[in-house]
């Protein structure tokens, strides 16, 4: 018996629950956030896809570059959907690449989503030989990975005659990828297209890993991205992606790069009417938009194409206001969001321990919050020395009120305020 929906404050708009979650879509149509909701982005795909199919039987890996809270991930997520139509093998998890990361432990990680992949998809393929094979490997990888080091029959011998032996993480770069190959092999022969996987993890990676990052592809670029039927999709940041896979020609020469735009805010408005439409209460009444087609495009502003940051925002400042007016509901104006706002916003920003740190946002908010800054104009606007204001930044862009933007070679680092911080004092 399926659970009866418990009323909430959006049902005064017809709505069932908050259109502005910030969550990615998700596979299916008895989400709350199915992947029906996705709009825009018709040209990205049909690039991405277009790589995917004109590759044939060879590998592809394809990079997608952009600011936090772009859309990557669901970008990500109606490609794969996409993808499982046109034939190919994918799943809705990712493969998350680490700071610690060796190239045998992302190896062990990316054979893993290869086998897992393959058995979510085909569960008769489990005993192949090749499959076998593959779950003895990733079996003891992941349990190696805890500490536990655990015999493996049939694999470590010439041309997978049968033995046994023990293999540690920095043995699976001798069997792992004649291991793959079998996989792919395997692919080939079977009804399926490829294989797509999906490398993630990039923007959350500092410079330093990055730059390791980096040369962990560059060490498994033969062995890992270049097997034939492999497709790999590689998100992060701008900045994070160039640093990963354009530091050395061996990995660029095999990465195709797409850098993503903000959305229009037509195309913001669109996604938002997709949401309103599909929450909609009593089906045969139309949904009435919390928030003016005015505000969303000021408050877009204030985010420039963030649009989880956008969205965020429109939770935060519709929701105190549900039920606050007499007069039955209507969609709500800049003049009544932004005082709202502007006041949680700043009460976060007081309740800061290092006090220090929001003065100096504050002398920079009120002098000019739409400048673009470095860290030597900085220096001079706060009165410190430049060593000072490295991690005066690091603390502001990790509480979310300053953003670096991405770098142009030859060029000092550049920074400008958040959304949150514009809406301060913008």
């Amino acid at each position: 018996m399926a659970n009866t929906a418990l009323p909430t404050p959006w049902n005064v708009y017809n709505l069932a629950q908050s259109p502005f979650f910030q969550q990615p879509l998700e596979s299916g149509e008895r989400t709350s956030r199915p992947l029906s909701l996705f709009v825009g982005r018709g040209r990205e795909l049909k690039r991405l896809r277009g790589t995917i199919h004109g590759a044939g039987g060879n590998a592809t890996v394809q990079a997608i570059a952009g600011a936090p809270g772009v859309g990557k991930t669901t970008l990500v997520k109606e490609l794969k959907a996409l993808a499982l139509a046109d034939g190919y093998l994918t799943t809705d998890s990712y493969v998350a690449i680490q700071p610690s990361d060796t190239p045998a432990d992302l190896f062990g990680r990316v054979l893993g989503a290869l086998y897992d992949t393959m058995l979510a998809n085909r569960p008769q393929s489990g005993d192949n030989p090749a499959m076998a094979d593959a779950k003895l490997l990733v079996r003891t990888t992941r349990l190696t990975s805890f500490g536990v080091s655990l015999p493996i029959p049939g694999v470590g011998g010439a041309g997978g005659s049968r033995g046994t032996s023990v293999v540690l993480p920095k043995d699976i770069l001798i069997d792992g990828p004649r291991i793959m190959r079998d996989l792919t092999r395997m692919i080939e022969g079977s009804d399926a297209r490829g294989v797509l996987l999906h490398l993630n993890n990039l923007e959350n990676l500092s410079d330093a890993d990055a730059g390791r990052a980096a040369e962990t592809l560059r060490a498994l670029r033969d062995v890992m991205l270049l097997q034939n039927g492999l497709h790999y999709v590689v998100v992060g940041t701008t900045d994070a992606v160039n640093a990963a896979v354009n530091s050395y020609p061996q990995v660029r020469s095999v990465v195709s790069t797409l850098a993503l735009d903000a959305l229009t805010i037509d195309e913001v408005l669109e996604l938002l009417d997709a949401r309103y439409q599909h929450l909609r209460v009593e089906r045969s009444k139309p949904a009435i938009a919390p928030v003016a087609t005015g505000a969303v495009a000021a408050i877009y502003g204030f985010f420039r194409g963030d649009l989880r940051g956008l969205l965020k925002a429109l939770e935060d400042g519709v929701t105190p206001l549900i039920g606050l007016d007499d007069s039955a509901a209507r969609p709500l104006a800049i003049d009544e969001l932004r005082p709202v706002l502007q006041q949680r916003y700043t009460t976060e920003l007081n309740a800061l321990p290092e006090q220090k740190r929001v003065s100096q946002l504050i002398a920079w908010g009120r002098t000019a919050p739409d400048s673009v800054q470095t860290q030597k104009s900085l220096g001079v606007l706060w009165g410190v020395s430049q060593g000072t204001v490295s991690p005066a930044l690091a603390y502001l862009i990790r509480q979310g009120y300053v953003l670096a933007l991405p770098r142009s070679s030859g060029t000092p680092t550049q920074y400008m305020l958040s959304g949150v911080s514009r809406l301060i004092f913008g």
